[in-house]
Order: C-alpha cells, then sequence, then structure tokens
C-alpha cells in the first residue's frame, strides 16, 4: 500500500487529500480545508496580477500543518498542485520556491485545461452519466466541458471565479441592481465566446466547487438529510437552484451569513460564485443539477493508479 498525499493550492482554499493506494484503487482517509483567499485582490485590477503577501503567508501556514498530518506516513508520495490564482500571478515562482523550501514539494501549476481535463476524469468516474455538461466553479475561474457518450467533447477553462467575480461586481454584500447588470452582461460575454457550450443544451449539469456545495447542502437541509458532507450524487431540478439564488440574491452580507449557517464563511463570495451558473442553467435550458464531490484532486488520483 501507498500514501498518496495531494497538496492542492487552490484561489479559495488550500486543501489537504490523504488516500491510500492499493491495486490500482484509492482510498481518500483523511482530508482537510483552509479558506486561505490566494487570489485576494486579483478582480480589483485588469493590469498585472500578484498574490498578496498576506494570502501567501496564510496558506504557508495552512501547509506548515498540513505537513505534520502526513510527514510520518510510511510509503509517502506527495503530489503538490495549484490553479487559477497561482496561474495568473506575476509573483508565482518566487511563492513556489517557498512552498518547495518548506514542504520539499515541487508544485504543478496546472494549466486551466488540463484542469478542467481532471474535473472530467474525476467526475466520469465516480458518477454513472453518458451526456453532462459540467461546471467546477473556483475562486480564480471555472471549468466546462460538454460530454458526449462518456467522451469530453470540449472543455475549457475561464480566467475569473467566485473571489476575483465578487471582487470585480462589488457582490461581497447587496448586489445593487447595476452591478448586477454588469455582471450578467460581463458573463454572456465570457459564454458568447464558447459556442461550443450550445451542444450542452438540455443536458444535466454537474456542479462542483464550493459554492455550488453551499447550494447543494442547502437543498439537503431542506430535505431534513442529516449528513451533509454526503452530497456525491445529489440532484436537484435547475428551479430549486434558482429559487435558492434568487433568495441569496435579496440578502446583505450579514443577512446571507445567517443564512448559510455553517458555510457562512462564504457568504461574501457566494453571490459572485453562482451568478454564472444561474446565467449557464437559464441560456443552456438545464433541466436537472447534479453535484459532484469528485473532481480536479480525484481526476488526478484516478489519472495515477491507472497508469
Amino acid at each position: 500500500m501507498e500514501n498518496v498525499v495531494i497538496l492542492d493550492l487552490g484561489s479559495n482554499s488550500t486543501r489537504l487529500s490523504i488516500n491510500e493506494v492499493t491495486n490500482g484503487s484509492f482510498r481518500e482517509v483523511r482530508r482537510q480545508k483552509v479558506m486561505t483567499r490566494m487570489a485576494e485582490g486579483m478582480g480589483k485590477t485588469l493590469g498585472e496580477k500578484v498574490l498578496k503577501k498576506a494570502a501567501i503567508e496564510r496558506t504557508l501556514a495552512a501547509l506548515t500543518d498540513f505537513k505534520k498530518e502526513y510527514q510520518d506516513l510510511p510509503n509517502l508520495k506527495v503530489k503538490g498542485i495549484a490553479t487559477a490564482a497561482v496561474r495568473a500571478a506575476s509573483n508565482s515562482q518566487a511563492f513556489l520556491n517557498q512552498v518547495k523550501e518548506l514542504t520539499g514539494v515541487d508544485v504543478e501549476v496546472l494549466s486551466g485545461d488540463a484542469e478542467a481535463y481532471y474535473d472530467y476524469v474525476g467526475v466520469k468516474n465516480s458518477l454513472k452519466l453518458n451526456d453532462f455538461i459540467l461546471c467546477d466553479m473556483g475562486g480564480g475561474s471555472f471549468e466546462l466541458a460538454v460530454v458526449k457518450d462518456g467522451q469530453a467533447v470540449n472543455l475549457a477553462s475561464i480566467p475569473f471565479g467566485a473571489v476575483s467575480l465578487t471582487e470585480r461586481f462589488n457582490a461581497q454584500d447587496l448586489l445593487s441592481a447595476k452591478d448586477l447588470f454588469r455582471f450578467q452582461g460581463f458573463v454572456q460575454g465570457l459564454f458568447n465566446e464558447q459556442l461550443w457550450l450550445l451542444e450542452g443544451r438540455y443536458l444535466p449539469l454537474v456542479l462542483l466547487g464550493g459554492a455550488n456545495r453551499t447550494v447543494a447542502r442547502t437543498e439537503m437541509m431542506r430535505r431534513g438529510q442529516k449528513n451533509l458532507d454526503e452530497f456525491h450524487g445529489v440532484k436537484m431540478s435547475a428551479r430549486s437552484f434558482l429559487n435558492i439564488y434568487t433568495d441569496w440574491l435579496g440578502l446583505n452580507f450579514s443577512q446571507r451569513q445567517e443564512r448559510l449557517g455553517v458555510e457562512a464563511d462564504r457568504a461574501d463570495i457566494i453571490l459572485g460564485g453562482l451568478t454564472p451558473i444561474a446565467q449557464l442553467i437559464q441560456q443552456l435550458d438545464i433541466p436537472e443539477l447534479i453535484f459532484s464531490e469528485s473532481g480536479v484532486r480525484e481526476g488526478i488520483l484516478y489519472s495515477m493508479v491507472t497508469e
């Protein structure tokens, strides 16, 4: 048996995943998440993007704690990945050097297409679906794919996410009608650049990412379900999703914090993450949503164990 650790340096959170790998399969035995907001400030500027000192310090602190969790495991393999915030930042190499010095790990900065591909692999191997459209809403980017007969026919990474869109359109608090209109127009422009998305019309939409998980847990609470961590494969209608989104759209920051409960740490960025999803649902006449817990990290693990 091999212990495989994934360190995921995301734009909104830094995550640890410890997995036992045996005979071509894996089982996650521990996961941990710290909200580190690596993409902080990136939505406020159209020019050069940099990782803020505070964001770097939060991430290094999280990695220091994570290392204590895995460093004594036998037969250990550690893989580090970074996504949109590190991809976009002009000072990313200096940050990655600090990570290497701290952990000994050479972090792989995934391209946007690679991130979308691993999302597809993660979903394909964990949900019994042949035809679907996929959207993973991250902090600094969101990934899209259209899947037909089990194969990804098109995929893309859009370099804007929940954190950066929130900052760009002042969505932290009550979103004004003017900013919402600007936001929707901007998202429509992004979708217009991806004409292949029309191939996903009427297909179920598989959702990944923290903002979407918050919706899944909200729906599960409404249904009276107890274990809110077991959201993989949970389905809901597009109408129910839009009702939840519309409800939150009418709340200010403190009201959203109260409404979100255990997910209150997303109250400031939730509209930034969900507005593109709501627009995608309406534009493509999506009938049903399916939530996936399996994404980039799992896609990488599936690829590793089948090599």
